[in-house]
């Protein structure tokens, strides 16, 4: 009950954290499709790594803010108790540290979105990893193998895998783009 309860306020964190992601991907996104249609390659290259910074100062500054003040974070959302004072920082760090590449993979589903390059579906199959599969396939296994306490390592573990994927389809990306291919 008191995790469950750190986890109601940790969500909201967590949305603050999506949001910075959605804004990078909803400023970056017509910017980059006017160009990919105009075939301006040095543009979206110059925009993607933008893009990319911002996208990284975002997602080094809430785990940096998570890591150093998790009892000042929950106790921004709800009264805790002492039971929740005292397991809120184990929680709020662990998770926390999937806030270190959350806006990268959110800004990763705008920047496919925008080129159409390589299949229309990458933007979708890294929501959909992100959101669902890899995500989900962690929240059952990760308890089952190493104890109810690894549930929060689910976050940070799918946020590393959906990463490490959306990075090579953007290093994949960048070479066309190099290459002249649209």
């Amino acid at each position: 009950t008191d995790a469950l309860a750190v986890y109601g306020g940790l969500v909201n964190v967590s949305t603050l954290v999506q949001c910075c992601g959605y804004s990078v991907g909803q400023a970056a996104q017509p910017i980059l499709s006017q160009n990919h249609g105009a075939r301006q390659g040095a543009r979206i290259l110059g925009v993607l790594q933008y893009a990319l910074y911002t996208a990284a100062a975002f997602g080094v500054g809430w785990t940096v803010v998570l890591l150093l003040f998790p009892q000042p974070l929950i106790t921004l959302f709800m009264v805790p108790t002492d039971q929740v004072l005292a397991i809120a920082p184990g929680i709020l760090r662990t998770y926390g540290l999937s806030f270190l590449l959350l806006p990268l993979n959110i800004f990763s589903t705008y920047y496919f979105q925008s080129i159409m390059q390589l299949r229309p579906g990458s933007a979708f199959g890294v929501s959909v990893a992100r959101g669902l599969v890899v995500s989900g396939g962690l929240i059952l296994a990760l308890p089952t193998l190493f104890g109810g306490q690894a549930l929060w390592w689910a976050m940070p573990v799918t946020e590393g895998v959906v990463a490490l994927g959306a990075a090579a389809l953007m290093a994949h990306s960048v070479r066309r783009l190099r290459a002249g291919k649209y």
